[in-house]
């Protein structure tokens, strides 16, 4: 009886070694419907089983019609599964070739069958498949049928060589860094999480050295996309772990926002002749204490035990998901485009703050996840969303920015020591206007349909 199996990835030139010996050959196909426990198999030419798959993973068939057969196959889920199959003996021990056809053409796949861990140790077959192996699978779930049935071709590459190229970038230059097309979803974005933590890293030590507006807003960039990556991806991340960095993400995101507007303030109030003294002097005070603040944010304890746990959570793969990033980001773009429209749909009977926020939100998700995925999938396609989404999106942040310029003059103007602080020259002055703008986008944006 064969206890051991050993399954190997394998060549197209196996087929030169397996005609050397005589083998009993047969044809069959299968495909899944509804549940994942549950497919139909047909033995070539005219046999047809249901299997069944209990919790201990034993298998029950029975024998079915062709005509119940044909019915399932029309409500399969995935692809159907056909291969020819190889099965020979050896010595003591047994040997199939699986030659996947159809849309799997070009996959081989060698099991062989032996008593204890001795044989295997011990057969001389082994030795002679070596030049055909290109790795062991005995442990891939990307190569069982049910991941082959329902699941995206297997794809082979080195991960570490993507961590690599990923480390022989600069810092800075990282920006320019494009995640490969062709990985898994859970690999992908394990990539664009790292490249994101090496730049998280590089922008909070280059803060604390020099105090620049430009490396504050980049710096809050990658807070507020890696939070939009976690949010977009939840299954490939325990959920603790997701909730405990979205949240201190956010959190730093927000707790910058003072700081960024007070630079932004401190730059306006020096092209203003009409802005007083006083106000100017408040606002450098205003930005010494935040910038003491942030510092010591970026040094926090918290700040870097995030940093820890998403580097850790780049190399867990308990349950890796065997789709392919290009199918996945495609999806939760026409899904995060669907929500979109239905929002524009909303303001058909009238809007208000609450529904504006809900509808930026929604497109700065998009945005950022069309930034970092946009070269798979296509240039050009989210080249022309983004136009369209802009004539919103541009007035919005704008009006946006206004209203949170407002409320922390405001502020600083409260709490203000000189009773006579005059912040009315930093005021927006356009508020109307950008009401007309966004009102105008919406009633062209009702009438859009977006394509991926």
């Amino acid at each position: 009886m064969s206890n051991i199996q050993r399954k190997f990835l394998v060549t197209e030139n196996i087929q030169h070694w397996h005609t050397k010996y005589p083998s009993i050959e047969h044809k069959t196909e299968q495909f899944y419907v509804g549940s994942d426990t549950t497919y139909y198999r047909k033995y070539f030419p005219d046999t047809y089983t249901k299997v069944t798959v209990s919790k201990s993973t034993k298998e029950e068939s029975v024998a079915i019609s062709e005509e119940e057969y044909e019915s399932q196959r029309k409500k399969r889920k995935g692809r159907v599964l056909v291969k020819k199959s190889y099965n020979m003996t050896i010595g003591e021990d047994t040997f199939v070739v699986e030659k996947y056809l159809k849309k799997l053409k070009g996959l081989y796949v060698v099991i062989g069958y032996f008593q204890d861990e001795k044989a295997v140790r011990n057969s001389a077959t082994i030795q002679t498949l070596e030049p055909f192996v290109l790795k062991e699978i005995n442990e891939d779930k990307k190569y069982t049928d049910k991941a082959l049935a329902l699941c995206v071709k297997p794809m082979e590459y080195e991960l570490h060589k993507y961590f690599e190229k990923i480390d022989a970038f600069e810092s800075p230059n990282l920006f320019f860094w494009r995640v490969p097309a062709h990985v898994y979803v859970n690999d992908g974005v394990s990539l664009v999480l790292y490249r994101n933590i090496r730049l998280l890293n590089h922008y909070k030590m280059s803060f604390q050295k020099k105090h620049f507006s430009s490396t504050l807003h980049r710096l809050r960039v990658l807070l507020r996309r890696t939070a939009s990556m976690l949010e977009t991806f939840p299954d490939l991340f325990n959920p603790n772990v997701q909730r405990f960095c979205m949240d201190l993400l956010l959190r730093y995101y927000e707790e910058t926002k003072v700081l960024r507007y007070l630079y932004f303030l401190n730059e306006l109030c020096a092209t203003r002749e009409d802005a007083k003294l006083t106000l100017y002097s408040e606002l450098k005070t205003l930005i010494s204490q935040e910038e003491v603040a942030v510092t010591q944010m970026l040094y926090s304890q918290a700040f870097v035990q995030m940093m820890q746990i998403l580097t850790r959570e780049i190399k867990v793969q308990d349950n890796p998901k065997c789709s392919s990033l290009q199918k996945e980001v495609k999806s939760i773009v026409r899904e995060k485009l669907a929500n979109i429209e239905m929002l524009f749909a909303k303001t058909k009977e009238g809007y208000d703050d609450s529904l504006l926020e809900e509808i930026y939100v929604s497109i700065d998700s998009l945005q950022t996840l069309m930034e970092d995925f946009f070269h798979i999938i296509g240039e050009k396609e989210v080249q022309i969303i983004i136009d369209e989404l802009n004539i919103l999106f541009k007035p919005l942040r704008e009006y946006r920015n206004c209203k949170e310029r407002a409320l922390i003059l405001s502020n600083i103007k409260d709490e203000s020591q000189t009773k006579t602080l005059d912040t009315a020259t930093l005021l927006c002055e356009h508020e109307a206007v950008l009401d007309e703008k966004i009102a105008n986008a919406l009633k062209l944006l009702r009438t859009s349909s977006f394509y991926i």
